[in-house]
C-alpha cells in the first residue's frame, strides 16, 4: 500500500474514533439541558428560526426550572419567548436585557403535588430574527439564572448538563435562486405562447 493511501487510511479511522467517543460521551450524560435542533443550526439572512429548549435523561424529574440564554445580537434578535404546557404550568421571562442578547431569568413551574416533568421533556421555544450576514455566528448559551435557583425538584436542586449550539448565517441555497428563475422563464414562456 501506498503512504499516501496509509495516512489518509489513518486520519479516517482517527476520525470515526473521535466520533465514536464524542456520540458516546454525550450520549452518557444524564441531566441534560439542550436545544432540539442539535448542537450546529445553520439559518438564512433575514429569516426566521425558533429554538427549543428541551431536558433530557434526568435521573430525577424536575418540578421547576430556571436557568438562562446568551446569544450576539448583532446575528439574532429576540422576537418572543413561548413555554411548552404541559409539563409546566407557570412561567415566566426576564426579557429586558433581550436587545443586548441575554434573557436572564427563564422561570417554569409545575402547580400540582408530587407530579414532575420526567426524564425527557419540552421546557421552551425562543424565536428570533435573523439580523447577521452569510457567516455570521453566534452561540446559544443556557447557563444558569441570574437567581441560582436551576432545576429542582421539590428542595432537591439537581446538576444540570448544559449543551449550548452554534447558529450560523448561511447564504441562500443556489437551487432557490435556480428554482425562482426557472419558475419566472416558465412564467415568461407560458405569457408568450397565450399572445402568440
Amino acid at each position: 500500500m501506498g503512504k499516501a493511501f496509509k495516512s489518509n487510511l489513518a486520519s479516517i479511522c482517527s476520525v470515526m474514533a473521535l466520533l465514536l467517543f464524542s456520540t458516546q460521551t454525550s450520549a452518557s450524560l444524564t441531566n441534560v439541558v439542550k436545544f432540539s435542533q442539535g448542537e450546529t443550526i445553520a439559518v438564512v439572512s433575514g429569516g426566521i428560526v425558533t429554538v427549543d429548549v428541551m431536558g433530557d435523561n434526568f435521573t430525577l424529574g424536575p418540578d421547576g426550572a430556571a436557568f438562562s440564554l446568551k446569544w450576539d445580537p448583532t446575528v439574532l434578535q429576540h422576537v418572543s419567548t413561548s413555554y411548552v404546557n404541559p409539563p409546566w404550568h407557570i412561567s415566566s421571562a426576564d426579557e429586558t436585557t433581550a436587545s443586548s442578547g441575554l434573557i436572564d431569568s427563564i422561570f417554569v413551574g409545575i402547580t400540582a403535588l408530587n407530579t414532575n416533568a420526567g426524564s425527557s421533556f419540552g421546557i421552551a421555544s425562543f424565536t428570533f430574527n435573523v439580523l447577521g450576514n452569510p457567516g455570521d455566528v453566534t452561540a446559544l448559551a443556557l447557563g444558569n439564572d441570574s437567581f441560582s435557583i436551576g432545576f429542582l425538584n421539590g428542595l432537591t436542586g439537581l446538576n444540570v448538563n448544559y449543551v449550548d449550539s452554534q447558529v450560523q448565517v448561511v447564504p441562500l441555497p443556489a437551487a432557490v435562486w435556480m428554482f425562482g428563475a426557472g419558475i419566472v422563464g416558465m412564467m415568461g414562456s407560458m405569457k408568450r405562447r397565450k399572445t402568440t
